[in-house]
Parts: structure tokens; C-alpha cells; sequence
């Protein structure tokens, strides 16, 4: 039996529980609390380990359970996050009938949907979010004030939304927890299926939530952003599904888009490192006309010529580039914003962007790759104090970027850059 948790409306999936109805899997799709069909408040983020496995407990009590006495929960973004709360308290309570967990794209939490793992807050894809789902029962169209992201301080950008979102204040306040999530998830037997894209705003998350299980995990990664079109995951799904019922399911790392084959494999995600160092140099940010963020994947030729940021060549060589580069900037300025780029110069012109990260300090993760660098392509690190809106924005005054009101043009003066790549 499938168990999926959704705040999405549950009769969206009605026609993908059919589809695995008809493959044999029993499927139970529910409305968390406070959406849709579902009665209370909605309260983002919060209790749905304890609902879910309240659900669960009803499940077990109805007469048709014996016939599907096995179960895997299954959820993509929020509904991931639900299908991870729900295993760990399955897994506190003793439930011996899980068998395995699917997610899509998760949205792990509170905190680690509002920020980074360095601590950037994500201002676009937060106030869309909150605008269309956070505040009520069932989703609104997005907001109609286009200029809203502008708005200082960032906190009063609830009241200025059209609707206004009253609850923006918990989404500033939150904060990750990936320590806790990690010790949890350890402790995990049950098997792991975790699908995610490059593009996708939670790749990292996706691939530390693979890299982390206790049981046996896998991870299909490829080129998709969120919404995951034309990647197969369905099929790759099933599939994992009879391993999981056989007791082989299969672990390590799918990567699609790298090689020329249907998937490069490997066991694990990549650790080894290899450091260089470039110059650095200086230039002038300034936060009423910022460095701007893009999407994943993109052509971002044009941002190689602004004068508000650094380039510097990044040696590689030909093959499959795999793993999660850090740039760290080497600079005598305190409480400074820094984001930084990974360029790929494609043979046919294109300067793809194949990753980003902003950071509150000088320390920028760059989210995963998972390409092929052909013979005679080269890659560019981009060094900026800006991402926006994707971020909020580095006000440059010493105030909190979330909370203050005036902004500064500064020059900034970077001493070196060190650029650490998968090996």
C-alpha cells in the first residue's frame, strides 16, 4: 500500500493512485490538517509526523487493511516532508509494517524551505510559496503586486502581498535543523528512494537526505528543477517498488544527463576535493540595483560582463563532473553577503549556469552538479554580493537584511578566491 500526505488537494492525485492501483498498489492519498478536505488549521511544517502516523493507526483498524498489510509512503516537496516526519515517528513507535520510503523533490522543513544551508534566505521562492498556500484552507492565485520583493524591510513584505500573508514573520524566524534531521534519519532501516533535479531549489537536501539514511538508499538525480517534468520518476518508482517487495532494492546514486548512457552510477556522493586558488580584485554592489539570480541551467553569458562582481577561470578537464563545489573568499570585510556561480562555457557559445550559493558569510556551498564537460569547454566561477530576489538581499549597512530599512553601495575588495571541485 501507497501513503501519500498532501496540502496540494488530495483529488489532484486521484488519477496517479489509480495508475498504481493498477499496478497492484493500494493507494491512500489524504488532505493534511487545515487543507481541503481536511478539518483544523493549517499549520505548515508542523505535526505531520504525528498526523501521519495517527492516519496510519486508523489504517490498521479499517477491515480492508489485511489485504495490504505492507506499507511505503510516498509524497514530492511538502508531501515529501510528510512521508519523512511520518517514517521517524513509524520508526518511534515501533511500526514494524513500513517498508520503505519515497520522496520527490522534499521540502524538508520549516527552516530548510526558508534558508540555505548557509543560512540565505530564500526570498522568491518563500513569499510564492506562502502567497498561494501558506495562510488557508485551500491554495490562492500568486500574488499580483510584481514589485513586492523590493519591499525593505523584507518582514513587512507579508503586509504589503496581495493577499497579505499574515503568518511571514514564522517564515523569517525559521531555521534549519539539518543536525537533528541527520540523527534522525540515521536510525532508519527501511529502504530509501529520494528523486531530485539540479535545478530544483532542495537538490542538496535531496542528496544529504540520501547520503544520511540509516537503510538502504538511492538517489535518481538529473537535470530537472522542481516540478520534475519528462524524468521518468514514475517508472523508476515502480520499479524500486518490486525490489522493495522482493527485499533487493537497489542503492547508490542513478545520475541522468552525465553520460551518453540511460545513467552514470556510483555508490556514494562524491567527498574528494581538488582546491584552487585564483585572485582576487574588487568591485562595486550595490543593493538597489543587485546582482541578479537566474535560473538553473540558464544561459548567463550576459552576467560575465557586469561590472558588479568577479570572474575567474576554474581549471577542469573533460568528463563527468559530480559533487557539491565550495568557493570561499578570502576578504579582510566582516558581515559581508557573498554569492558565488559555477559557469560552464558549452562548446555551441552558452555560458550555462550549473550552480549557485549565497552565504551570510564568506563560506558559499554551491548547490550539486551532476554534467558532462566535452573536450574544449572550460568553467568559470562568478563571485558576487548579490542573488536576487532568489535571496534577500545583503543591505550593506550592518543592519539585519531581513529587518533593516537603508541600504549602501560599498566597494568590495576580495584578497583571493579558493574554488574546491568534486575529484
Amino acid at each position: 500500500m501507497l501513503f501519500i500526505r498532501t496540502p496540494y488537494n488530495s483529488e489532484t492525485h486521484l488519477a496517479e493512485a489509480s495508475h498504481w492501483a493498477q499496478l497492484g498498489f493500494t493507494t491512500v492519498v489524504q488532505d493534511v490538517r487545515g487543507r481541503y478536505g481536511s478539518s483544523g488549521a493549517f499549520r505548515p511544517y508542523d505535526l505531520e509526523g504525528a498526523d501521519g502516523m495517527a492516519s496510519i493507526e486508523w489504517m490498521t483498524q479499517q477491515p480492508w487493511w489485511p489485504d495490504a498489510p505492507r506499507l511505503v509512503l510516498y509524497g514530492a516537496s511538502y508531501g515529501a516532508h510528510c512521508a519523512v516526519e511520518t517514517a521517524a515517528a513509524a520508526e518511534r513507535s515501533g511500526f514494524e509494517q513500513l517498508i520503505g520510503v519515497s520522496v520527490v523533490v522534499p521540502a524538508l522543513g520549516m527552516g530548510e524551505t526558508a534558508r540555505n544551508k548557509d543560512g540565505a534566505f530564500y526570498l522568491a521562492s518563500r513569499h510564492g510559496w506562502w502567497a498561494q498556500h501558506g495562510d488557508s484552507a485551500v491554495s490562492q492565485q500568486e500574488s499580483r503586486a510584481s514589485d513586492v520583493l523590493l519591499t525593505l524591510p523584507v518582514s513587512e513584505i507579508g503586509a504589503e502581498s496581495d493577499p497579505p500573508i499574515t503568518s511571514w514573520h514564522t517564515v523569517l524566524s525559521a531555521l534549519r535543523s539539518d543536525e537533528e534531521r541527520s540523527r534522525t534519519v540515521a536510525r532508519m532501516t527501511i529502504p530509501l528512494l529520494a528523486q531530485g533535479g539540479t535545478a530544483d531549489w532542495f537538490a542538496q537536501d535531496t542528496v544529504d537526505l540520501f547520503s544520511r539514511w540509516g537503510g538502504p538508499s538511492a538517489l535518481a538525480l538529473g537535470p530537472w528543477d522542481h516540478g520534475m517534468r519528462g524524468s521518468g520518476r514514475g517508472e523508476r518508482m515502480s520499479c524500486w517498488l518490486d525490489d522493495v517487495l522482493e527485499r533487493h532494492p537497489w542503492t547508490g546514486a542513478r545520475l541522468y544527463g552525465a553520460s551518453d548512457g540511460p545513467a552514470h552510477h556510483l555508490d556514494a556522493w562524491p567527498t574528494a576535493v581538488e582546491k584552487t586558488t585564483m585572485p582576487g580584485g574588487s568591485f562595486d554592489a550595490d543593493p538597489l540595483q543587485p546582482f541578479p539570480s537566474c535560473d538553473l541551467g540558464a544561459d548567463v553569458g550576459f552576467l560575465l560582463r557586469r561590472s558588479d562582481c568577479l570572474v575567474r577561470p576554474v581549471p577542469s578537464r573533460a568528463g563527468i563532473a559530480v559533487g557539491s563545489p565550495m568557493v570561499r573568499v578570502d576578504t579582510a570585510e566582516s558581515n559581508r553577503h557573498w554569492g558565488a556561480m559555477l559557469v560552464v562555457h558549452r562548446r555551441d557559445g552558452r555560458a550555462e549556469q550549473l550552480a549557485q550559493g549565497m552565504s551570510l558569510d564568506n563560506t558559499v556551498h554551491l548547490g550539486p552538479i551532476s554534467t558532462r564537460i566535452h573536450y574544449g569547454e572550460e568553467l568559470s566561477v562568478i563571485v558576487s554580493a548579490h542573488s536576487f530576489p532568489r535571496h534577500a538581499r545583503d543591505l550593506q549597512t550592518g543592519e539585519d537584511h531581513l529587518h533593516g530599512r537603508r541600504t549602501q553601495a560599498v566597494r568590495r575588495t576580495v584578497r583571493g578566491i579558493v574554488v574546491e571541485m568534486p575529484a
